[in-house]
């Protein structure tokens, strides 16, 4: 199937990559919001799958990854982010008109994911969250100090720690060390406007958010407490919510072993609902 790479650029000016992929007669739409330091490209095979089963396809690099932006791991705030991916809903509805659209977010993306539910609540049909990064251990003090940083010097960069907890795969994880797109380090003002900010924004708010919506999360994951997808599922006002935990899986469930039963798992959902 045809896939097509464009770019377009935020009100900010900020030029973002975007690709997508559109079967004959497509059931719905899937917009797919990638996770913390990594790119559209690492999606290839669940775009494949979600493609084979008469899904259209639209993604994009954040600003500030992949190809998007003009400095890598920059990204001035979190507001932007939700709006450039907005920006990729309203494309995708404008060329499918009639078409049920849904979000598909994973890690940093469910944590977007949400918030556009929160800040967009009658744009999509529904959302679906894997590992959403809803929290993360962080003292006092490095809160403290990533505020003051960013005010400080919002562009200095700090080391991406996570690569070696991101799945059970070691391939998985040796292509992630080895990607060239794949964020190694980040600035303070991408790490203080996700981690501190654009979590701060989808707790405190939570109780309203009501989409349909199918949340993931590996139960041995060790980036993401998979609690914090429970306490939103029990928080939000959605009548209509699953959520679903792997036994034994890490962050990244659609890169470890059994990550064609999740597959078939969002499949199932989507069906039922389209």
């Amino acid at each position: 199937m045809e896939w097509i790479k464009g770019s377009f650029n935020t009100k900010e000016g900020i030029r973002i990559a975007f690709g997508k992929g559109i079967p004959d007669n497509p059931q719905c739409i899937i917009v797919l919001v990638h996770g913390f330091a990594e790119h559209m490209g690492r999606y290839r095979d669940f775009i494949e799958f979600l493609q084979l089963n008469g899904f259209g396809v639209y993604t994009m690099d954040h600003i500030g990854h992949g190809k998007s932006g003009n400095i890598k791991g920059y990204v001035r705030s979190f507001g932007e982010m939700i709006d450039s991916v907005n920006q990729l809903v309203q494309k995708a509805k404008t060329e499918n008109p009639n078409r049920p659209i849904y979000m598909f977010g994973h890690s940093m993306g469910g944590l977007i994911t949400l918030a556009y539910g929160l800040k967009y609540p009658d744009n999509l049909d529904g959302q679906i969250v894997s590992g959403p990064a809803l929290g993360i251990t962080m003292s006092w003090g490095v809160r403290i100090f990533l505020s003051f940083a960013n005010t400080i010097a919002p562009k200095l960069n700090i080391k991406n720690p996570v690569s070696e907890l991101i799945c059970r795969d070691k391939n998985v994880v040796e292509k992630y060390k080895n990607d060239p797109l794949v964020l190694h380090k980040a600035t303070i003002s991408l790490y203080y406007q996700v981690f501190v900010k654009g979590i701060k924004f989808v707790n405190e708010n939570m109780a309203a958010y009501n989409y349909p919506c199918l949340i993931l999360h590996g139960k041995d994951d060790k980036i993401v407490n998979p609690q914090l997808s429970d306490d939103f599922y029990t928080k939000c006002s959605s009548k209509d919510k699953n959520i679903k935990v792997y036994e034994g899986l890490y962050h990244e469930i659609l890169n470890e072993p059994e990550k064609d039963k999740v597959k078939k798992d969002i499949l199932l959902w989507i069906n039922e609902r389209i």
